[in-house]
């Protein structure tokens, strides 16, 4: 569980679709970070199906794709998709919908406010926030 800010946690800012984006880590995270040997990369991910849900991934290998660096050990990215069908055999089988990435002007414009990083009792924690 995320919790508001403490005395600790180190707080900068990056751009995401040009618009400024404050991304917060805890103390514990920081220190897993310095641990790692390659960068951890987040997918922020603003999903559009039956209702809009965030979701964010944690990825060892950088992506095929254009990141915004946070720290050394630190990139992310943002992107928007939307599901290609809606059936429960498949939400099944794949455990969401099928989905395809949104690539239009209004999605290019765009991005998180503010995202927060946690690793607690052995996992990461995040979460991000339009608003």
């Amino acid at each position: 569980m995320l919790h508001a800010r403490h005395r600790g946690d180190s707080t900068t800012t990056v751009s995401v679709n040009g618009k400024p984006v404050t991304v917060v880590w805890t103390r514990s995270a920081a220190q897993q970070l310095a641990e790692r040997s390659r960068p951890l990369v987040l997918e922020l991910e603003l999903y559009f199906s039956c209702l809009v849900k965030k979701f964010v991934h944690f990825h060892d290998e950088a992506p095929e794709r254009a990141t915004t660096r946070v720290t050394d050990k630190l990139h992310l990215y943002f992107r928007a998709v939307t599901s290609t069908a809606c059936t429960m055999d498949v939400a099944e089988a794949l455990g969401r919908q099928p989905e395809i990435e949104l690539e239009t002007a209004a999605v290019r414009k765009l991005a998180p406010k503010r995202v927060q990083l946690d690793f607690e009792n052995g996992y990461w924690v995040a979460a991000f926030w339009m608003t």
